[in-house]
């Protein structure tokens, strides 16, 4: 593998900001092209992908990523020029980001499609919140808190009362159990939650949230315990992918140059640059990936290239479904569900991975965290849509099964995730270790708080 050109970075950087330029300057005007917005069922939420085929996606705008701007400038220039439905279809294809990111994004712009009257939208990106906070590893107990009483806030602000007590009840549940807030952190989380339970009419929750923040729990604060998984890495690419990465950003650049002055309209040899610069790069990268991981020694280093192999794939799933607002390459197009199961296949085969690095954990219960946290990962990736046709219902009894074990072997220590069901939909939430437990026997279901 060779190191990255010089010349490309700096060819790709003077390009990419002159697109910018151009991209920023005509919003500036109202100068963007808009699709029509078509309805969306809250369903989606179960399915975020749906989202790519059924939302305003700004071509123009969407483009740049393919140019080479960074997916959270994409996201961010999005929101500061008012095109959420770029947005989402951008985070929603996105595993890259970090959750605290993603969360916070997604927090944000459940208030912007709110403000434009988009409640299915809206809540979808507040759902999806949500889910990240009660699945993801990586974030602390503080920002989940947070987190939840934004989300259950605003679909209490959309009169969905159902979906907010979900989140309220886990911002409550780790106000009054979790070992690692500060103590005047979780007096405001209670008295806020006083707030928020009136809001969906749940008077005898708020009556108990407001007797908690005068006498909160006098639990022990201490500090985070530390992820058991290795942290993914950037890999090294070779010139020949480098190469590949350059002609397609500059066709990208060159599609985005003619949205912006053409109305909307793009030249059919400019499209068909970037057609077949796509298609070259995925024959190139094909082989890179396959070549890297028949070389590579290290399961952390199969983890770190399985992982950029996915970043593509999603990307080449995006483009499948319609999800930078052009049809760029017919052929993928007609070809969504085999790049949707090279998809599945990849995420299986990261798994698979990451169980290996836990087998060969010396200590027990270092191997009992990292199975849950494996899990939890697994069924996030799920829930957000990047890992299709993911298997919810092993995962979900396997979670069950393992979260029951911590509580046996390490009791007392972070709280655990279980299931609710809402209108045939599952909800991860956490819930007491008492309902983990019946939950893992299949005896009963979560009670609130």
């Amino acid at each position: 593998m060779l190191k990255s050109s010089n010349k490309f970075g700096i060819i790709a950087i003077i390009s990419t900001a002159i697109i910018l330029f151009l991209i920023l300057t005509l919003a500036a005007v109202g100068f963007f092209f808009r699709q029509p917005q078509e309805t969306i069922e809250t369903t989606a939420a179960d399915d975020p992908q749906a989202i790519l085929q059924n939302t305003e996606v700004d071509p123009a705008l969407a483009i740049t990523e393919l140019g080479g701007i960074a997916p959270l400038d994409v996201i961010n220039l999005a929101i500061d020029k008012s095109r959420p439905g770029t947005a989402l279809a951008t985070i929603i294809s996105t595993p890259s980001l970090d959750p605290k990111t993603t969360a916070g994004t997604l927090l944000l712009l459940g208030g912007k499609f709110s403000n434009l009257n988009d409640s299915a939208r809206a809540a979808i990106s507040y759902q999806l919140a949500g889910a990240i906070a009660t699945l993801s590893p990586d974030l602390s107990d503080t920002l989940r808190a947070d987190v939840f009483l934004q989300a259950g806030s605003g679909l209490a602000a959309l009169d969905d009362g159902l979906h907010a007590k979900i989140y309220l009840d886990q911002a409550y549940l780790l106000a009054t159990e979790s070992k690692y807030l500060q103590p005047a952190y979780r007096q405001s989380v209670l008295e806020q939650l006083n707030d928020a339970y009136l809001s969906i009419n749940e008077p005898e929750q708020a009556r108990k949230s407001l007797n908690a923040s005068l006498s909160p729990p006098a639990l022990v604060n201490q500090g985070e315990t530390r992820l058991e998984l290795p942290a993914v890495e950037p890999i090294p690419l070779s010139e020949a992918v480098q190469t590949a990465e350059k002609t397609r950003w500059q066709a990208a650049q060159q599609v985005a140059r003619d949205l912006v002055e053409m109305g909307g309209e793009v030249k059919p040899e400019d499209l068909s640059a970037l057609q077949n610069a796509l298609v070259a790069e995925d024959t190139v990268k094909t082989a890179f990936f396959a070549d890297s991981l028949a070389a590579e020694k290290q399961l952390s280093g199969k983890v770190n290239i399985i992982h950029s192999k996915i970043t593509w794939l999603r990307l080449k799933y995006r483009v499948a479904l319609g999800g930078f607002g052009l049809s760029l390459v017919p052929e993928w197009e007609s070809n969504t569900e085999q790049i949707r199961s090279d998809l599945t296949a990849s995420y299986d085969e990261l798994f698979r991975q990451y169980s290996d690095i836990i087998v060969a954990i010396p200590d027990a219960s270092q191997i009992d965290r990292a199975t849950e946290e494996l899990l939890r990962r697994q069924l996030l990736a799920g829930k957000l849509g990047w890992y299709p046709n993911y298997p919810a219902e092993r995962l979900k009894d396997q979670l069950l099964a393992a979260s029951a074990r911590l509580i046996e072997t390490q009791p007392d220590t972070k709280l655990r995730v279980g299931f609710i069901s809402i209108n045939g939909s599952d909800y991860c939430t956490f819930i007491s270790d008492s309902n983990i437990s019946n939950q893992s026997s299949g005896s009963a279901q979560p009670t609130t708080p």
